[in-house]
């Protein structure tokens, strides 16, 4: 059962829900305790928003995944969650630019993420995503909207049928990949 929704730019989450990525990086939304990203759940829905989202900072490859506008009525559509197996805070600019190959983002998106509030670090957070069978409609509440990561549904969410967007042991070939750039950093657990 899922109780909470992660939201991210929708092309980040099609990339995910495809088996494209399995890396997010996080800093913090305006809204969020002082202004500083937190785990708040191992698990979440995703929830595509096109807040903050530009072109100009996905790579070439993963712009064709941006559909414009998200729909805003009385109701939410998700079509998948995530587990979150790894959160690695990353505070050296080397060690972001280790995970550039692994993210749907550019080396600008990487650059304007580090110059922003420096003092903080970028989480990058490991998800193994699930694709449902059919989509899933929740009513629409006004913490959907603004500058925050998590959001509460108000309900508890059954996830037992849908399809995993990666195999698990291509899963786990990327974590392993990935945790190999960043030997100096030990990921926290939520």
């Amino acid at each position: 059962m899922v109780s909470w929704v992660l939201k991210e730019w929708q092309a980040a989450v099609t990339a995910l829900l495809q088996g494209e990525t399995i890396l997010l990086l996080r800093k913090g939304g305006i809204r969020e305790a002082k202004g500083q990203f937190s785990l708040a759940a191992r698990q979440a829905l995703l929830l595509p928003t096109v807040e903050h989202q530009k072109a100009a900072l996905l790579k070439e490859a993963f712009r064709p995944l941006m559909t414009g506008e998200v729909a805003h009525d009385d109701q939410v559509r998700f079509d998948g969650w995530a587990a979150i197996t790894h959160a690695l805070p990353l505070t050296a600019e080397a060690e972001v630019a280790a995970l550039l190959p692994y993210l749907v983002w550019n080396e600008q998106f990487v650059a304007e993420r580090l110059n922003w509030q420096p003092d903080r670090p970028i989480y990058g957070l490991l998800l193994r995503a699930y694709r449902f069978q059919q989509p899933l409609m929740l009513p629409r509440h006004r913490g959907y909207s603004g500058c925050r990561s998590w959001v509460e549904t108000g309900q508890e969410v059954g996830v037992e049928h849908s399809t995993p967007a990666l195999a698990k042991a291509d899963y786990t070939d990327q974590v392993n990949a990935i945790l190999a750039a960043l030997p100096a950093v030990m990921p926290v657990v939520p």
